[in-house]
């Protein structure tokens, strides 16, 4: 569907909507998401849900890790310019965080980012966040639980992302009864871990964990290669990078992750029904769903807002309560509120999934529910 297909409506006014991507992959993924944000706003529009139609404002920048900052904070500023009642996105915590004041500040248009640190978190600044440093640690400690793992050994990316997953993991950790015997830092992009691997493996762990945003892996299953040590491994939601290339897979192969892909979740598989009948393609990982769910809440937000303004917006999405969302396991749901800036309702918004050996695909591992008790009391007994 054209962007003139959007905005084709007589004469009325077309509402816009931002789309503010700091992590542009130029590939699948990207069209994959946009092709999504589109679907949901023209069944909207088709519905009746919303009365006006709609024009997606795009901006894509290199912000953190690889770019700039101010390069984020430009394409916000030129967003709202333009005058966009809400924003999806950035996307990334080394840029959200540092945003959010800003976003606050103009007091023009609520943003939602998939950011997973609650720094990214405000009056204007809500979440459908793509994991959490402050939960992910919780969820995997269930997952490795489950595993029979004991002995942890923390490789972390030196960034604000590994830095404050790493706080918060060591806590989980210890809570969930499991022993951290090693943490050692790598570079947050792409550079030879084999010093690391070896002194990873020296503390003799029974599995190896990764934090961080997750260029931190390139490089890591060659050195463990190349070690000859292939220990149990897992990582956050850096996992979601493998949906980005054959090479990100390749980087991740063998690796268990956490993901808010889950196809048993039947929202998000008659959605992707939906999306095939409209595209001829039906993508199996997460930024399909997540784009829906955003969508979701931006339309509705929308046709709750009055006035059509971004405070209407905002205060049209505190509105949003109890929608099943197309992420996470089945079961979950989108909800906000006043004072509520995370929105997702439900322990299972993200699952674990594991890619083959060979990197060529991805599969169901574990849903953390399964061991979220014992790994939130474990340590207390």
């Amino acid at each position: 569907m054209a962007d003139d297909d959007v905005r084709a409506y007589g004469s009325v006014a077309p509402l816009k909507v931002g789309l503010l991507n700091d992590y542009p992959t130029k590939g699948d993924t990207d069209n994959d998401t946009v092709a999504a944000l589109k679907l949901v706003i023209a069944d909207a529009l088709a519905s009746g849900l919303i009365d006006r139609p709609v024009e997606l404002v795009q901006r894509n920048v290199v912000g953190l890790p690889n770019g700039t900052y101010k390069a984020v904070e430009h394409a916000f500023d030129e967003l709202i310019e333009e005058g966009c009642l809400a924003i999806f996105g950035p996307w990334v915590s080394d840029n959200v965080v540092p945003l959010r004041p800003h976003v606050d500040a103009t007091a023009q248009a609520p943003i939602i980012t998939l950011s997973g640190s609650e720094g990214a978190l405000g009056e204007w600044c809500f979440a459908l966040n793509n994991g959490s440093m402050a939960e992910e640690p919780v969820m995997l400690a269930a997952v490795m639980i489950g595993d029979g793992r004991s002995r942890i050994a923390i490789a972390y990316e030196s960034s604000l992302i590994g830095k404050e997953y790493l706080s918060f993991a060591e806590k989980a950790y210890s809570t969930a009864g499991l022993t951290v015997v090693s943490t050692v830092a790598i570079p947050q992009v792409e550079a030879d871990k084999a010093q690391a691997v070896e002194l990873l493996r020296a503390a003799e762990p029974d599995a190896l964990v990764h934090v961080g945003f997750g260029h931190g892996l390139w490089g890591f299953s060659d050195a463990l290669l190349a070690a000859g040590w292939d220990p149990p491994r897992y990582t956050t939601t850096a996992f979601e990078m493998a949906h980005i290339s054959a090479e990100w897979m390749r980087h991740l192969s063998g690796w268990i992750g956490l993901d808010s892909y889950d196809e048993r979740n039947a929202v998000g598989q008659e959605f992707l029904d939906r999306f095939e009948s409209e595209y001829g393609r039906r993508p199996g990982h997460s930024m399909p769903g997540l784009a829906r769910d955003a969508a979701t809440v931006i339309v509705r937000a929308l046709s709750m807002a009055r006035p059509l303004t971004g405070e209407g917006v905002k205060n049209g999405i505190e509105q949003v309560k109890l929608i099943p969302s197309a992420s996470g396991a089945p079961g979950t749901f989108l909800r906000f509120g006043r004072c509520i800036r995370q929105g997702w309702l439900g322990s299972d918004y993200l699952i674990a999934r594991r890619i083959a050996p060979d990197g060529s695909a991805h599969v169901f591992h574990a849903a953390p529910s399964e061991n979220i008790a014992r790994a939130v009391s474990a340590g207390s007994r």
